[in-house]
């Protein structure tokens, strides 16, 4: 890796980055395109935990995510480029030359033909924060505008809250985290707008207690992206964006994916609510329970195919999954990569060896639920989740372990 135009003075630092080659080459179909790749400068701006600069290096979210992935490809991530500057800076370069990339980049409608897009690499929750003596409540988008909020400039934040009515003139511009707190600390302002992650890993790394502060309201959650120069081809495009879904769901001989323990590792775990109920999860469980009983190998081929009712389409978050009582996975509605493998002993991004305990439980109880940190199949980033499984006899006399969950 070789980096070019440190500068430590400044709040922004950009990367330049990833040389990836397509996935797993095949020997006689699969283009080339290390050379092309090798030769990209990608761009980025000093964003923890998502990129910033550490130990004399560049850590975060997404270059850990670009390095596995480089690596999965064939590529060394020594022979990435990488140039840091400020933010404004390098965003307009992306734009104008060839060959360049920039990341992490919120991907918004005003941005989507400007560039040509790879991900989405995670999520970043955009959270309003104030000081927790002034005892602010915030129950409401439409209660911002009464609120002084100190944004660093250039970032997306702007726009999101002019977009929700804060007028521009309760909006104070700074020049880096730093700053941003200072305005907070001193009174200038009465609140920040700054992502989640950012904020504890600011915490973490200062003078200051957790408790000081206080998160009052979530402006938005959007997903950050690798945003490449629009003069790349739509070929070596889809070629990494192939890569990166297999790189993003392929688990690893523990049982979780280098994606997932990377987001474990800077703790980007996400509570969401996805409109799934426990009803709903329930239903599809016993459901596909009967067609198991009714004609096992068909349901198999259906829940394998990722056809209704095994995946709703209309929210790919909720969708059926069994296995056998070796811990085998035999059908799952949203990644095929794990049909047919064994789970046995093997764990979540945070050490939790879930579908042992899913299967001991469905063997001794016959139903019930098992927390744990997993992917969603339409989302990036790593979620709590709940699963409900129950202990089924197919068709053909096996007996099944089937699931369904739900994010929390």
């Amino acid at each position: 890796m070789h980096a070019k135009f440190l500068r430590n003075s400044t709040l922004f630092f950009v990367i330049a980055v990833l040389a990836v080659t397509g996935c797993s080459k095949n020997d006689n179909d699969d283009p080339d395109y290390s050379g092309e790749l090798k030769s990209i400068i990608g761009l980025t701006e000093h964003y923890p935990p998502f990129n910033y600069e550490h130990e004399g290096g560049i850590s975060g979210v997404s270059v850990d995510i670009y390095n596995g992935l480089a690596e999965k490809m064939g590529l060394n991530p020594d022979e990435i480029t990488i140039e840091m500057d400020d933010w404004e800076t390098f965003y307009q370069r992306a734009l104008d030359e060839p060959g360049t990339m920039l990341f992490s980049t919120i991907r918004i409608p005003e941005r989507e033909n400007l560039f040509k897009w790879v991900g989405p690499v995670a999520p970043q929750k955009e959270v309003i924060i104030t000081l927790a003596s002034a005892q602010i409540e915030i129950n409401n988008a439409s209660e911002l505008a009464a609120h002084k909020i100190g944004v660093i400039q250039e970032y997306s934040s702007i726009d999101e809250l002019l977009e929700l009515g804060v007028p521009s003139a309760m909006l104070t511009e700074v020049n880096s985290i730093a700053e941003l707190y200072a305005v907070l600390e001193d009174g200038t302002v009465d609140c920040i707008a700054f992502s989640e992650v950012g904020h504890g890993l600011f915490v973490a790394s200062s003078e200051y207690e957790p408790d000081y502060f206080e998160v009052v309201f979530t402006v938005q959650v959007r997903q950050l992206y690798y945003a490449f120069n629009i003069n790349f081809s739509d070929e070596l495009i889809n070629y990494v964006q192939a890569a990166f879904e297999q790189f993003r769901l392929d688990k690893t001989e523990d049982g979780s994916s280098i994606y997932e323990k990377i987001l474990n590792k800077y703790q980007i775990i996400q509570h969401d609510e996805d409109n799934i109920t426990e009803q709903m999860v329930t239903e599809l469980v016993h459901l596909t329970a009967t067609h198991l009983g009714e004609n096992a190998p068909s349901a198999i081929l259906n829940i394998n195919a990722g056809k209704a009712p095994y995946l709703d389409v209309d929210n790919p978050a909720l969708y059926a999954f069994a296995y056998d009582t070796a811990i085998n996975m035999v059908a799952h509605a949203t990644n095929p990569l794990l049909v047919g493998k064994n789970f046995r002993g093997k764990t979540d991004a945070a050490g939790k060896p879930f579908r042992d305990e899913i299967v001991a439980r469905a063997l001794t109880n016959g139903c019930g639920w098992e927390d744990y940190v997993y992917t969603k199949p339409d989302q990036s980033g790593l979620y709590l989740k709940t699963t409900y499984y129950k202990l089924a006899t197919g068709s053909d006399g096996r007996l099944y372990i089937v699931c369904a969950g739900r994010y929390k």
